[in-house]
């Protein structure tokens, strides 16, 4: 139990700070990184096609031929069978295909 005491001397304390805003960021010079964004207004970390949800039921050979003459900038196409992780980090240029085990992309193709 937090005694009165402690309650007092932390609004105290966090009264004499002053808070910290983009605008005082941009006033001491410091330049705010702003990302491209698309007209649906999702962050768009690379250019061209980002997702491919016509291929769901096409056989993985065929989906990778067409992302890849889609948007250029895809170099490396992986596979992903039932029960292998996604991983998390977002690299430009390479997508997953989500398949089944006999090939056939289940999940809408995306840049990441």
């Amino acid at each position: 139990m937090l005694k009165l005491s402690h309650v007092l001397a932390f609004l105290l304390l966090a009264s004499l700070f002053q808070s910290l805003m983009a605008r005082d960021l941009i006033s001491d010079g410091i330049e705010v990184l702003q990302l491209p964004v698309e007209n649906d207004g999702e962050f768009v970390l690379c250019p061209g096609k980002q997702s491919w949800p016509e291929l769901v039921g096409k056989s993985a050979e065929y989906a990778k031929q067409i992302i890849q003459k889609e948007n250029p900038i895809v170099h490396d196409v992986r596979l992903l069978f039932p029960g292998m992780p996604k991983p998390l980090n977002y690299v430009c240029g390479r997508v997953f295909l989500a398949v089944n085990f006999k090939r056939i992309v289940r999940v809408t193709p995306t840049m990441g």
